[in-house]
């Protein structure tokens, strides 16, 4: 430790966090031996957050700090090493390949979680936005740099959003937070390299839990993987289009998953999208805890938008017995509503998520896409010249330095 900088406890509060991120005023209150309890005027989780007891019980997933099993990482190592067998010497990260190739042993591994401190440079690899970083015509410097004017639309939409995203973390709580102008630069830069875009709050979300673990240029480049790759183009347009489409091929599977609810939903008239389209908005990032979120992505980067199915039809099938036995439309909606909170087992959701919609696949999803898209725009009188048009909306997000 240098003077003035301060270092979390392992297991302790900050601990999770990426090294550039931890709040050194907060810090040094934890660090004052002679500090009392009161000194610190709020108890944080090893990733930032307040903690709040209620009745003097915490949540199961508070109850004990996130820690890697020395294990894990040995199998995440020799896998590394096996298939970079050709370098001589210790593996470090610069020998090992931008982008990994899928494999039966590298799906098990990412079932299994990604250690955490590994977790920057494979979600990196994993979603491609390292080879973005390295191909990338323009740097994110010069991003960052065209992108700092305070007077457009999307600066002032940004400006507004910027303490309302994660409001309890101690990182993002006020103005002066170290997060906070890390998430200005990173919207604001993502805004203008996508103008048909420009800024949608889902991304604030996203872009925040993403800041916890990665340095801001880093983050950036996931954002750019997540918009250009990992889910359709208009996800995040001001239609909207994108995600309101996966509502409806979500719906159509529950349909074939779920029959059951299906049948509950109809009966009592409920509208699943009010609830469902923010989980996949924000890739679930503002609704289930954040040990459960580092599982959710490890395979969400790894496998795409397919995760955000089969987990959202994995946690609705766990809750199947409770909401059939349900007496009213209300309880039927809080209890769906309160569905992300609840879970407390990443293993048990990945099971139940891989049992129930194991079988689905990218193409299945595509299908229904094409369809239901197509379907959705001509409801809202949005006229199609062709079949490519559909294509376009839902494989396309051109960049600033593309149309000039």
């Amino acid at each position: 430790m240098t003077s003035g900088t301060y270092t979390p406890c392992t297991g302790g509060p900050f601990s999770a966090l990426t090294p550039s991120m931890w709040p050194q005023d907060i810090l040094a209150k934890y660090k004052q031996k002679e500090a009392s309890v009161d000194q610190v005027e709020f108890r944080y989780d090893e990733f930032g957050f307040r903690v709040d007891k209620e009745d003097g019980v915490e949540p199961q997933l508070l109850r004990e700090p996130l820690c890697e099993d020395p294990q894990q990482r040995l199998r995440w190592q020799a896998h590394l090493e096996f298939t970079h067998n050709h370098d001589v010497g210790d593996l470090t990260w610069d020998k090992i390949n931008v982008t990994l190739p899928h494999s039966d042993k590298l799906q098990t591994l990412v079932l299994g979680g990604i250690p955490h401190t590994m977790r920057p440079q494979m979600w990196m690899r994993l979603a491609g936005a390292l080879q973005k970083k390295r191909n990338t015509e323009t740097s994110y410097r010069i991003i960052v740099k065209n992108s700092s004017n305070d007077d457009t639309v999307a600066a002032k939409q940004i400006e507004k959003d910027l303490l309302r995203t994660m409001p309890s973390h101690a990182c993002f709580s006020n103005m002066e937070s170290i997060g906070v102008p890390r998430l200005r630069r990173v919207l604001r830069g993502l805004a203008w390299l996508y103008p048909e875009i420009g800024y949608c709050q889902g991304t604030g979300m996203v872009a925040a839990s993403l800041l916890l673990f990665l340095e801001e240029e880093d983050a950036f480049w996931m954002m750019c993987a997540i918009i250009e790759d990992l889910v359709p183009a208009s996800y995040f347009s001001t239609s909207l289009l994108g995600v309101q489409t996966d509502q409806r091929v979500l719906r159509q599977l529950i349909i074939q998953y779920i029959p059951r609810l299906d049948k509950l939903l109809q009966e009592h008239d409920i509208e699943l999208s009010l609830i469902t389209l923010h989980w996949f908005l924000t890739a679930f990032a503002s609704v289930v805890h954040i040990k459960l979120l580092l599982r959710v992505w490890d395979l969400f980067f790894y496998e795409g938008s397919v995760v955000l199915f089969q987990v959202t039809l994995g946690m609705l099938k766990m809750k199947e017995e409770e909401l059939v036995q349900s007496e009213n439309s209300a309880s039927i909606f809080n209890t769906l509503s309160d569905i992300p909170s609840q879970i407390e087992d990443a293993d048990i959701l990945i099971q139940d998520a891989r049992t129930i919609a194991g079988s689905l696949t990218d193409v299945m999803i595509e299908t229904q896409r094409r369809k239901h898209l197509a379907y959705l725009i001509a409801e809202q009188g949005q006229h199609l010249d062709s079949e490519s048009s559909i294509s376009n909306l839902t494989k396309i997000v051109r960049r600033q330095s593309q149309r000039r």
